[in-house]
């Protein structure tokens, strides 16, 4: 793995942070009653590129947690819970070309100086993505899934980065359970 890419992952959910727009997408199953949904329990996805990121997976679990409490969810102590939260995120690199079309060069002699003008620039894109699992013995279900995907930030403070996650993981989670926005 080269150090660029351990340094995007590094950085995986920074993109809030400065951001003016978050595209916020969720998904959820209709059979799935949210409201029996009381209790708990943060689980550490497996092979999710947070493993790389160890501080970013500590922000945003502690994110989540915080937001399902605040939302009137219990985190399961013991026994077993109502639902699972797992978390994943990944990175790619992109490219942004904007074409100007033709314009006039400096020369305006009798053939002028014509040419395109196109921009190029690359970015980082990020995404996070929150599972709800309902918690069925032997038959663990996806209900609901909330994915967050914005351009990623260079250079914040630790604390910049908790802030960026904080907001990003809050707009995430803002209609869970479904139908729970603000109006």
């Amino acid at each position: 793995m080269t150090i660029l890419r351990v340094l995007v992952l590094a950085g995986v959910v920074l993109f809030a942070a400065g951001c003016s727009t978050i595209d916020i997408q969720t998904d959820y199953d209709p059979a799935t009653n949210f409201t029996t949904l009381k209790t708990f329990k943060w689980v550490d996805a497996k092979g999710s590129d947070l493993d790389k990121a160890p501080l970013a997976k500590a922000r945003i679990r502690d994110a989540v947690i915080a937001n399902l409490k605040a939302k009137g969810f219990t985190e399961a102590a013991s026994g077993e819970p109502d639902f699972f939260v797992f978390a994943h995120a990944g990175a790619k690199e992109k490219m942004n070309v904007t074409d100007w079309g033709y314009s006039y060069g400096a020369y305006w002699g009798p053939y002028g100086a014509y040419g395109r003008n196109i921009d190029v620039s690359y970015y980082t894109e990020a995404s996070v993505f929150i599972d709800v699992v309902k918690n069925n013995p032997g038959k663990d279900e996806l209900a609901w899934r909330g994915v967050g995907t914005g351009v990623m930030q260079q250079g914040l403070s630790p604390e910049e980065r908790t802030e960026a996650i904080n907001s990003a993981v809050a707009a995430i989670l803002e209609d869970f359970p479904p139908g729970s926005a603000k109006q």
